[in-house]
């Protein structure tokens, strides 16, 4: 009889054992299967992401491109000026030659002192220009013209890079984005200074 009852015992345990054996299994596999989806749904939340901050940060490349341009036409415009004024006899003063670069990648405060510095550059032209009758020519009033031009178009070129930057900069701001955009070595980009100095 105690030989039965061993048995007996024998087989409860070794049932035992199998349940809890197969509910480890079936454990493993369920943790398995949920670590897959998360790291799943986390590649889809990274990719969906570094698209977005991608896009973004080229919508605010073009937009910056244009400004880049008609920043280097206002230079280009003052160096087709220059030499006609020095051929006519007429002295540039040194400051109103230097040719004060400006880009979108530099501070807001360094885009308004060279900023600034285009603007008085542009100013002093003019003025030698009124002051000397004599040289009034077409082409010169072409030139003087092409300042307004440019400095028109920069009004919707700057308002709309300072949207786009807007944007990507409250994008990269916020998580998960915020982790991403440092990941990928993906900065605040400054706005341009233009328009808030032009309304003024």
């Amino acid at each position: 009889m105690s030989q039965l009852l061993s048995f007996v015992s024998f087989l409860t345990e070794d049932e035992s054992i199998t349940a809890t054996a197969d509910r480890t299994i079936k454990f493993v596999e369920a943790f398995g299967v949920v670590v897959i989806i998360l790291i799943v749904f986390l590649g889809i939340v990274y990719l969906r992401n570094l698209i977005q901050i991608t896009e973004l940060d080229n919508k605010a490349k073009n937009a910056g491109g244009h400004i880049d341009t008609l920043i280097w036409d206002l230079n280009f415009n003052k160096n087709k000026i220059i030499p006609i004024l020095e051929e006519a006899g007429v002295k540039i003063p040194a400051e109103t030659k230097k040719e004060p670069m400006l880009s979108l990648g530099m501070s807001p405060a360094t885009q308004l002192y060279n900023y600034n510095l285009m603007k008085e550059a542009e100013k002093t032209l003019r003025d030698l220009i009124d002051n000397n009758p004599s040289l009034k020519n077409e082409e010169l009033d072409t030139l003087l013209n092409k300042y307004k031009e440019i400095y028109t178009e920069l009004i919707p070129a700057t308002d709309k890079y300072n949207k786009a930057v807007k944007v990507y900069n409250d994008y990269i701001s916020h998580f998960p984005a915020n982790i991403i955009a440092d990941h990928k070595s993906k900065n605040k980009r400054n706005p341009f200074i233009y328009n808030a100095e032009e309304s003024k």
